[in-house]
């Protein structure tokens, strides 16, 4: 018994010694090279799918907002079920899956390599996003969000702690900036790595989110004052935060979304232009903004002499153009703009007619589509159709124009460094240098040589010194307010986020479209919760109404319409 019992001990002390001999050997193998550790993984990798996420993002939120503001059609018929819970998906996924949950995996990486750029332009991205939904939805998850199963149902925070955490965020990122780094960016889709445009743009944000809380906060009159002395803002274009996109079609198309909706079959146009600002560009100064053959592409000049319109039963003829008498927008259209500007009005929620080749779309900027010279042709992707610059476009995230009517506002409500209307000018200025030059900046030619069609120093003096006529015979502060926000909403074309803002917050434009329903219920303040949040978090409770405000929004519940 004593025998077969050492004979046992023995060999299974001898098979222990095999498998930790074997484990040795074996344990190089347990680092699989195609499943890198986090902090083997490259810092530019992580950069790139973070860039591209903040891209969508950023896409998603100016198409869900520029129908609000009548850029674009907002289908309604109310505004309570103008969108359902279903629509936010897509931008609440990106930005928690996608931008914050990249974000906050590379920023220990990069901080470990001191890669400080890398560092500081997660710190913006994720700034910028969580500043954006808060201005879409109010309070939502930040302090618990991408917790993974250590925290499945992540609580909302406040709006204005979401605020204060990302306004920090830009603060450490604007100290990154100054560090000298490991190593720079090898692709940086913004500004190539340039440490000082970030730092500018980080800057720019802080002012944004400033002016944006002035309503509720009495301490950022300083806030800014401090940023305008500094003068490290963006005021120029070569720092415009901008995502560029290019003419490549396939695997993966990197045209501009607009042009793909509206240029990339023979289909037509897949976008409606909403009436009412279509009706801005084309009359309501008394004469045509010359931007607005660059931002809009009418695919026929004559809606009653073109031969495409003659079997048409559409909802254009059903309702002839006629022109609102209310007190809220005297002299704006319904339906048609002159004779060859086809869109719909604000709330239309009619069917949709065979009408595709007749729409007026998007135009050369910022979609990189076409340039209307009056050539009455169909957009499509054959050589007998309209093709424009092919999608080389840009989604302007943030202008120096912009800045300059953010300070236009602050001096004239704050009391902030600046004469407003010298900076609504400046903003003005800086709109049509970025239209005027975009076409050469993407290498493309207009193919006409008529330059009453083009923006020249006259065209745009004229405009301009209208705009200063109007600021200056503005008897009130409110009605000064109005010229600055008009001009910023004009400017901001590509922008919908920015309109958005701005009219919850200042109310302005103050006579845009009102809705063809005559009880469309309360302005959508905020945002109903996506879905995917609302029906899968036990901590979400969903909104029932429209009017839920955001933090910094403490106007009256019919302040908008």
């Amino acid at each position: 018994m004593r025998l077969k019992q050492f004979i046992i001990i023995a060999f299974v002390s001898l098979g222990g010694l095999l498998l930790s001999a074997c484990n040795k050997q074996l344990s190089p193998l347990l680092n699989n090279p195609s499943v890198p550790t986090p902090t083997a993984a490259s810092p530019d990798l992580y950069l790139n799918n973070l860039q591209l996420s903040f891209k969508g993002f950023f896409q998603s939120a100016t198409d869900l907002t520029d129908g609000l503001t009548r850029q674009e059609i907002m289908y309604g018929p109310t505004y309570y079920n103008a969108f359902a819970p279903t629509s936010f998906d897509g931008i609440w996924s990106t930005a928690y899956e996608s931008v914050l949950l990249t974000a906050n995996t590379m920023i220990p990486i990069a901080q470990s390599k001191n890669e400080t750029i890398h560092v500081g332009i997660a710190q913006v991205l994720k700034a910028y996003t969580m500043i954006t939904m808060v201005d879409l939805f109010g309070d939502v998850p930040y302090s618990q969000a991408d917790q993974g199963v250590t925290i499945p149902n992540p609580a909302v925070d406040k709006g204005a702690a979401i605020y204060d955490s990302a306004e920090a965020l830009l603060t450490a990122a604007i100290a990154n900036f100054a560090i000298k780094p490991s190593v720079k960016p090898a692709n940086d889709l913004f500004y190539g790595g340039n440490a000082a445009n970030w730092t500018a743009l980080a800057k720019t944000l802080l002012l944004k989110a400033y002016v944006q809380t002035r309503l509720v906060d009495n301490t950022v009159a300083a806030k800014i004052t401090a940023l305008v002395n500094e003068n490290n803002l963006i005021k120029s274009p070569s720092q415009d935060f901008v995502f560029s996109y290019s003419t490549h079609s396939q695997a993966p198309d990197a045209r501009a979304s607009h042009y793909i909706t509206n240029y990339g079959t023979d289909n037509g146009a897949g976008d409606y232009i909403g009436t009412w600002f279509m009706w801005q560009l084309a009359d309501a100064k008394g004469f045509a903004d010359p931007r607005g053959r660059y931002y809009l592409y009418r695919q026929i000049d004559n809606v009653f002499t073109d031969s495409r319109t003659a079997s048409q039963t559409t909802r254009q003829f059903a309702i002839p153009c006629l022109y609102r008498t209310d007190p809220y927008a005297p002299g704006v259209p319904y339906c048609l703009v002159d004779t060859g500007y086809w869109g719909r009005d604000h709330g239309d929620n009619e069917g949709i007619p065979p009408d595709n080749s007749l729409r007026t779309t998007w135009g050369l900027y910022p979609a990189g589509g076409a340039f209307d010279y009056n050539q009455n042709t169909a957009t499509g992707q054959s050589t007998s159709r309209e093709t424009g610059a092919g999608g080389n476009g840009i989604n302007p995230i943030w202008l120096s124009s912009y800045t300059n009517f953010l300070e236009a506002e602050a001096a004239l409500i704050l009391g902030t460094p600046g004469d407003p209307k010298a900076l609504t000018i400046a903003g003005v200025d800086a709109s049509f240098n970025k239209v005027a030059g975009f076409a050469g900046a993407i290498g493309y030619k207009i193919p006409t040589s008529d330059t009453t069609m083009l923006i020249t120093a006259s065209n745009q003096q004229k405009y301009e010194a209208a705009v200063a006529s109007q600021y200056q015979n503005a008897a009130t502060t409110a009605a000064k307010l109005n010229v600055i926000e008009t001009e910023y909403y004009l400017a901001a074309w590509g922008n919908g986020l920015e309109t958005y803002n701005n009219y919850r917050r200042t109310g302005c434009p103050n006579n845009l479209q009102p809705t063809l329903d005559p009880n469309p219920g309360l302005f959508i303040r905020s945002f109903f919760y996506a879905s995917v949040y609302a029906d899968y978090n036990k901590n979400a409770v969903q909104k029932t109404t429209t009017n839920v405000k955001v933090f910094w929004d403490n106007n009256a519940d019919n302040f908008v319409y």
